[in-house]
């Protein structure tokens, strides 16, 4: 464990003790450590996740040989997570990562990984803002997928990983948005055909080809507009922009804004 983490878990567990009355915690006798990572158990299921940290973290640094290191390790990282701050999640990221160094061959490594990827993607934020958290978020999963393509939590991580796509996708929408408005044709179009390659799976697709129409449309192309327009009713009928794109093609596309 880092000098970091050892400092924050030590500050953690002075501030446990001090607002949530967590019980003494007993150091046991025995090289195990059993009565101290069940009474951490216990504050996981009570879910007093600082008490919880400050348990598994004393097992961890007090028991080196205990069996009960790999399980400390991985509830340590989600006592963190549960906490839901910002420094706690990179502490979670950090207890995962140790996790994963030090029991490369357990059953629960693929649940580790997802685990990182859902830490960065409770730090990410808004599509309007800065987006380094779900980059960060969207390698995670992808590490997660390439190296456990059979996880049971497939699923879930599936789902997850789409929300941070789109996430994404949503902020490359919104530059390519203001980009139109400016009258920044090509470089709006450029923006769209970059997020569209990047995220393929981003369910913002509609959006992206409503851009390369709209702004071959007002640069007078009215030909590839038209293309783009009808590629919106043929493929994405169900979009929002459908029964505009279907508008423009009625009344010509040549009509352009004042």
């Amino acid at each position: 464990m880092s000098a970091i983490l050892r400092k924050t878990a030590a500050v953690v567990g002075l501030l446990a003790a001090s607002a949530c009355g967590t019980a003494q915690l007993v150091l046991p006798a025995d090289s195990a450590g059993t009565e101290l990572f069940q009474q951490a158990q216990d504050l996981m299921e009570q879910e007093k996740w600082s008490g919880a940290v400050v348990g598994f973290d004393t097992l961890l640094r007090n028991y080196p040989t205990s069996p009960h290191l790999p399980q400390a390790r991985l509830a340590l990282g989600r006592a963190y997570y549960e906490q839901d701050r910002t420094s706690s999640l990179i502490l979670a990221i950090d207890a995962f990562r140790n996790f994963l160094t030090y029991h490369p061959s357990h059953d629960q490594v693929d649940y580790a990984q997802l685990m990182i990827a859902m830490s960065y993607m409770s730090m990410m934020r808004s599509p309007d803002r800065d987006q380094s958290q779900a980059m960060e978020a969207l390698r995670a999963f992808e590490i997660f997928f390439e190296d456990y393509p059979e996880s049971a939590n497939g699923d879930d991580a599936r789902t997850q990983m789409q929300a941070v796509i789109d996430n994404l996708s949503e902020h490359e929408l919104k530059v390519a948005e203001f980009q139109l408005s400016k009258g920044l044709l090509a470089a709006a179009r450029e923006r769209a055909r970059y997020a569209m390659r990047k995220y393929a799976a981003t369910s913002h697709r509609c959006d992206f080809v409503w851009i390369l129409a709209e702004s071959h449309r007002r640069q007078g192309d009215d030909r590839q507009a038209t293309i783009y327009f009808q590629r919106i009713l043929d493929d994405y009928p169900d979009c929002e922009r459908a029964s505009e794109a279907q508008r423009r093609l009625g009344q010509g596309v040549a009509s352009r804004p004042s």
